[in-house]
């Protein structure tokens, strides 16, 4: 029985077949966590590759500043569903999905992998075995086929085209192994689940951002700005009973590879009025992503930059934690840049 009310089918949820005369489509699943009790977060990354292949990226951070991290690669099975070192998949769609990672991660601190991509070394043995339980319903839309019905979101590939977008606020139980250490794992999270004709090349900045706070009101917002395309800006708040949309999300955005500004703010409208949050950056974790889609660990020198890293938010007074992922064309489309950088460094919070 489900536990909530879903926006979305069971069969949106799950992890599909690829269609043919779709040369860029793919699909991916994100999933993070962040426990407050330990300071340790979690980052999971699945994402199809040229409708074959599927790219994992796997990363724990730990409090001191390192990061056990692994990029890995396995065919697109259909049956198995396997990803690599990484699992992910449903348990249950819409209610409850299994994550985790068995095998051999490099140890580097997080701010080498903003020097450049990560490097050969020596590894260490990780494994993690959790559960994702969604604290919120399925927010989102599913696929869409019919163009007459199609607005211009539904034709634009940089925010998953005709496909389907699927977010919900998680909580994520379990364990992680590394060392000698065996960790009980009790973290709040987030999922994003998307599948459709996709490609990042039209894309020049974008904020991912979402928080859980002990009242058990949740939020989640999606800024992306695309070249010649519509801005996408939206997202949901959870109150515990009702999910509504927001309206004008207004994110934070980056201008470093290690996460800069490491202080930052996001906005957003409600039927209450407007909302204002303040944010910080626990930790952070760049990709260089490349076209249409996947991604390495680390900056490279000049491309398309994100930064992941667990966020403590501040709404109203209420204290919660989160994630942010903003991206950042490094090295490139200076005029862009530099006509978006004034409103970069201006604080958005009054």
């Amino acid at each position: 029985m489900p536990r909530f009310e879903h926006r979305v089918s069971p069969e949106d949820d799950a992890l599909h077949e690829v269609p043919e005369g779709h040369p860029i489509w793919s699909e991916s699943v994100l999933i993070t966590g962040h426990d407050p009790d330990t300071g340790i977060s979690v980052y999971g990354h699945l994402v199809l590759l040229e409708a074959q292949v599927w790219e994992a990226i796997f990363s724990v951070y730990l409090p001191n500043g390192e990061i056990l991290t692994d990029r890995s690669y396995s065919r697109h099975d259909p049956v198995t569903r396997r990803t690599g070192q990484m699992v992910v998949k449903p348990i249950e769609p819409l209610e409850k999905w299994q994550f985790g990672f068995d095998g051999m991660a490099r140890r580097v601190l997080q701010s080498d992998l903003g020097r450049g991509p990560l490097t050969g070394g020596p590894v260490t043995r990780l494994e993690a075995d959790l559960v994702c339980e969604g604290t919120s319903p399925t927010w989102g839309r599913g696929m869409k086929t019919d163009t007459t019905t199609m607005n211009a979101d539904d034709q634009n590939p940089a925010v998953s085209g005709s496909g389907l977008h699927l977010e919900q606020s998680l909580r994520l139980t379990g364990t992680i192994r590394f060392d000698k250490h065996t960790i009980e794992y009790n973290a709040v999270g987030h999922r994003d689940h998307s599948c459709g004709p996709r490609a990042r090349s039209n894309q020049w900045r974008v904020a991912w951002a979402n928080g859980s706070f002990p009242s058990g009101r949740t939020f989640h917002g999606l800024n992306v700005y695309v070249v010649g395309r519509p801005t996408y800006a939206r997202g949901y708040v959870w109150d515990g009973t009702t999910m509504e949309n927001i309206r004008n999300f207004d994110g934070p955005a980056l201008v470093g590879p290690v996460g800069e500004p490491r202080d930052f703010g996001a906005r957003f409208e409600i039927a209450a009025g407007p909302q204002i949050l303040t944010g910080e950056l626990l930790g952070s974790m760049p990709t260089t992503g490349y076209m249409p889609q996947g991604a390495t660990i680390g900056a490279e020198p000049t491309g398309h930059v994100a930064v992941d890293g667990p966020a403590k938010w501040i709404w109203d007074g209420e204290v919660g934690y989160g994630w942010a992922q903003r991206t950042w064309i490094r090295g490139g489309w200076d005029e862009v840049r530099e006509s978006e950088r004034p409103a970069i460094y201006v604080s958005r919070c009054p």
